[in-house]
């Protein structure tokens, strides 16, 4: 796994690969969800919204000019970002603080794994060129992000090169543990005084990650994403979640969500559960980087993840 993880820094330029990169010529038009937005400039002063926009830029050399602000890590940064802030950015509250931003004088407003709208795109679009997501509203996967960022800095190919890079990992680190080939899956989440489960669906990054390392979608799952074709996430009934049992269950956790939870004899009592074959996600790192994906957060935590999913695999029945 290590070889795995050096390859990949290696792409970040953390070793002898280089950072010398052409960039494309400026003015250049960046399409999106939301419309076209004209850069004339190679940008310097970047504004991030939503999850993980930081994540890109960074990977790309560039440090933001005003980030999100994660509340549950003391920095409000993400880990595997500290090191490689140049400055240290503004930190935003989630929402939008139109005064705030405007007041930064940005040059570009990345917004690509988020849930701006026109209303909101407009108003920022008055501020600076702002360049949304083109899959939809919190729908964007690390390619999706990348890419878009890659394009809006000239930088496209590095960030095809991440992209790249992301995905071997992925791959490669599915194959060092065996067990985890084929076995069904179903990731979810659960929030305290819900009668639900929430289950994320086929369009989900956090399914297409663990397909990528050989896992499978639980067939329950499968049959709920062709029901809701354009959600990434549907609600289904405590009493009913037999039906999206799976060889592994994943689900994260905020607050006392988990100990409410494991007190109902309905989740108790699915096969997943009773052999031990259920991961809980709790911590801020695990919930995080299994959550807000990108080319920086999946070879950050990934590993220990798929170490704790081998776990549970070995646990099932072929």
């Amino acid at each position: 796994m290590k070889l795995i993880l050096l390859t990949y820094l290696a792409l970040l330029g953390y070793g002898s690969y280089g950072a010398a990169w052409a960039d494309a010529s400026f003015p250049l038009v960046v399409k999106h969800g939301l419309g076209s937005t004209v850069i004339e400039t190679p940008p310097e002063r970047i504004v991030t919204l939503g999850w993980s926009g930081e994540d890109s830029l960074l990977a790309l050399g560039v440090t933001p000019l005003a980030m999100p602000r994660y509340g549950v890590f003391p920095s409000g940064i993400f880990p595997w970002n500290e090191e490689k802030l140049k400055s240290t950015p503004v930190l935003l509250n989630f929402g939008i603080d139109y005064e705030v931003i405007a007041a930064l004088k940005p040059d570009l407003i990345l917004g690509v794994y988020s849930g701006l709208h026109q209303m909101s795109y407009k108003r920022l679009s008055s501020i600076a060129p702002t360049v949304a997501y083109r899959s939809g509203p919190w729908r964007a996967d690390w390619r999706e992000q990348m890419t878009i960022t890659g394009e809006a800095l000239g930088k496209s190919d590095k960030a095809e090169k991440l992209v790249e890079g992301a995905d071997d990992f992925l791959v490669k680190l599915g194959k060092s543990y065996p067990e985890l080939t084929g076995k069904t899956f179903t990731f979810g989440t659960y929030f305290s005084g819900s009668g639900n489960l929430v289950v994320y669906l086929p369009s989900d990054p956090r399914v297409e990650a663990l397909r990528l390392m050989g896992l499978k979608l639980s067939a329950g799952v499968e049959a709920l994403g062709k029901q809701y074709p354009h959600e990434f996430s549907t609600s289904v009934s405590l009493e009913t979640i037999d039906s999206i049992d799976a060889d592994i269950l994943i689900l994260w956790f905020a607050d006392d969500a988990r100990a409410a939870l494991e007190a109902q004899s309905l989740f108790q009592a699915l096969g997943s559960v009773r052999r031990g074959s259920y991961v809980a996600l709790e911590s801020p790192v695990e919930l995080w980087a299994t959550s807000a994906l990108s080319v920086l957060s999946i070879p950050y935590g990934f590993q220990s993840f798929a170490t704790r999913l081998a776990d549970a695999a070995r646990l099932t029945k072929d």
